[in-house]
């Protein structure tokens, strides 16, 4: 599964909309379709930024694992 899918997928199983998970990052909800859609990948500090909004692992997102992690402190 690609980064894309598995931030729709953690976005939609902690029932955020796009813009929700935005305000979370602090980007805009076009930056959050373009990341789901493949046209554009998150830097350093909005993947950890993401990891804590969805909760999971920077592993589990990038698809090195299938275990969706813990909490980034």
């Amino acid at each position: 599964m690609s980064l894309g899918l598995r931030i729709a997928s953690m976005r939609g199983y902690r029932r955020l909309n796009q813009e929700q998970l935005g305000s979370f990052v602090g980007v805009t909800k076009q930056t959050v379709s373009g990341w789901e859609r493949g046209r554009r990948v998150p830097n350093a500090d909005d993947l950890v930024n993401l990891c804590k909004a969805l909760d999971c692992s920077a592993d589990y997102l990038l698809g090195l694992s299938d275990e969706i992690g813990g909490k980034v402190e």
